[in-house]
């Protein structure tokens, strides 16, 4: 498949543009270890990718506004911050950077739309050395609703100034690509995150992607908006 015609790229963050899902899942080990609980591996895998306040009144089994789900959500950040943030750079996945640059000299707009909070997408750019590549980041709390609902991409291509049927998503969970039907776009799996290929077609992908830079052969060269370029 190539020659997709897309005027604007949405990327989840997480399992998409940089390898994290493995970092997280000791980070959720830890937080569970301090309140003295123990969540078998294919638990905590399953939650990889929501909120993390989804995250974690799932896995204590409690309400999302709870106080312990709460501490736990930030004491996530805190370790987030400081196990995984500074590896960052190492763990963007092969051809991400070129692929972006390769983008924007196309002349297509980009955009983060992720699970995460602005505060902690910003920090995970930046360590990265990719947040100068995007237009603007849809980020949880920016909207009403999440993914899997069309909220966070519709905000992003509302943004970017270009209609939804002209955008694409780019994401490695089954959220993505629901989001991406809500919202009217078409949905590339990636297989280098927290789906499966199969997940992902039942979830509408269009096509799933052996890695993120495998995006580069499905669109076209060029938007055919001249007005983005």
């Amino acid at each position: 498949m190539s020659g997709v015609p897309a005027d604007a790229v949405l990327f989840d963050l997480d399992g998409t543009l940089v390898d994290t899902p493995g970092g997280m899942l000791r980070v959720l080990r830890a937080v569970l270890a301090e309140a003295g609980r123990e969540v078998d591996g294919e638990r905590l895998r399953v939650t990889i990718g929501r909120p993390l306040a989804a995250s974690f009144a799932v896995l204590l089994g409690l309400p999302e506004d709870h106080p312990e789900v709460t501490r736990a959500a930030a004491r996530a950040r805190e370790l987030f911050t400081e196990l995984v943030i500074p590896h960052a750079a190492g763990l963007v996945y092969p051809g991400v950077p070129e692929l972006l640059a390769a983008l924007r000299a196309q002349g297509r707009a980009l955009a983060v739309v992720t699970s995460k909070v602005r505060p902690s997408t910003e920090e995970l750019l930046t360590a990265a050395g990719l947040l100068g590549a995007f237009d603007t980041l849809s980020c949880h709390g920016m909207t009403e609703r999440g993914k899997p609902h069309a909220d966070l991409a519709l905000l992003a291509a509302g943004a970017l100034g270009v209609p939804p049927g002209r955008c694409v998503v780019v994401g490695d969970a089954v959220d993505d690509m629901l989001m991406a039907g809500a919202a009217g776009m078409d949905g590339y799996g990636v297989g280098c995150g927290v789906a499966t290929p199969e997940q992902l077609r039942r979830a509408g992908a269009r096509a799933v992607l052996g890695s993120t830079a495998e995006l580069a052969g499905v669109l076209g060269p060029r938007p055919l908006h001249p007005s983005l370029t």
